[in-house]
């Protein structure tokens, strides 16, 4: 089980690490679509590299007329979002960083710091999510919280239907927990009760496991059961929440949580700096006997400035 659960994490940031290039659609003129990297073209074809099928080679004839611009579709221009430090890493998405600080120096010393980097993108096929999280705490020259998380989703899309797949994978860091690592992957089913402009709120169901390493060292088979909602009511403002329940498929009646609540801020006499604001939650229902410093729950704030890249 150890085994095949680490050829499983590494196979999965295989397919994360080709899932950051991003597949550009050809359309037929029969209306069928293929995805893939476009790796040739000449005055009468074009060689596509397709993940399931391999390399084709189509005939300009073959596709929509030349005047009709779905024929080859490009989610976002590169020269919109290029990618980061002028690679094609990230080319396309949407990117944020954020952090914030705080400190007091009196009677008492503290130190607060925070910081996330989160990433999406989305075309008729696929949607991504990548984010990551850093929190650092200390009182009294004490640290009291040190914890981070990075995370990635990938929902396959079905076209004129509220239903998707997905993948999940998330890393954990705490220093005050007994697992101190813990991975998750995770695959299921998701559905689109809203998915407007304006408001999107999505249920996920899905089967995986975790694997944790510290002072306790185990594989946990789990559900994951849960909702995402957004909210956009205008240019300036938006609200996101998310919240997660992974029940224990080893012992009936544990379980945890994770939740979070965020509202954003753009500044529009600003080029790309916003503020966020919110809350991140995680329960766990078993703790580890002999570790005095682990609590059921942990309850974060953050303030930070954003700034789009």
């Amino acid at each position: 089980m150890t085994l095949f659960f680490r050829i499983s994490v590494v196979l999965f940031f295989i397919f994360l690490s080709s899932s950051l290039s991003l597949a550009e659609v050809v359309v037929l003129k029969n209306g069928d679509t293929l995805s893939g990297n476009i790796v040739k073209q000449t005055k009468d074809t074009i060689t596509l590299e397709h993940e399931v099928l391999g390399v084709l080679t189509l005939q300009k004839k073959q596709l929509k007329p030349a005047e009709d611009k779905t024929t080859i579709q490009k989610p976002i221009p590169k020269t919109t979002m290029p990618g980061i430090f002028g690679t094609n890493f990230l080319a396309g998405w949407k990117r944020r960083l954020s952090v914030g600080l705080k400190g007091e120096e009196g009677n008492d010393v503290s130190l607060n710091i925070n910081g996330a980097f989160d990433a999406a993108y989305i075309d008729q096929e696929n949607r991504f999510t990548l984010n990551a999280a850093y929190f650092y705490e200390s009182q009294d020259h004490e640290r009291n919280t040190s914890k981070g998380n990075a995370g990635f989703v990938r929902d396959w899309l079905l076209p004129e239907t509220p239903w998707f797949y997905y993948a999940y994978t998330r890393y954990n860091y705490d220093e005050f927990k007994s697992w101190e690592h813990r991975v998750s992957l995770i695959g299921g089913t998701g559905y689109g009760f809203f998915d407007e402009e304006k408001f999107k709120l999505h249920g996920r169901v899905g089967f995986g496991g975790n694997r944790t390493w510290g002072e306790e060292d185990d594989i946990n088979p789990e559900m994951q059961l849960g909702v995402e909602c957004h909210w956009l009511p205008n240019d300036i403002h938006s609200f996101s929440a998310t919240f997660f329940i992974f029940p224990d498929l080893n012992e009936l009646g544990e379980y945890r949580t994770q939740g979070q609540a965020k509202w954003e801020i753009n500044l529009p006499a600003t080029q790309g700096l916003g503020l966020e604001f919110g809350i991140e939650h995680e329960y766990e229902s078993r703790l580890h006997d002999q570790l005095d410093k682990e609590s059921h729950y942990d309850l974060l704030y953050f303030g930070r400035v954003r700034i789009d890249l």
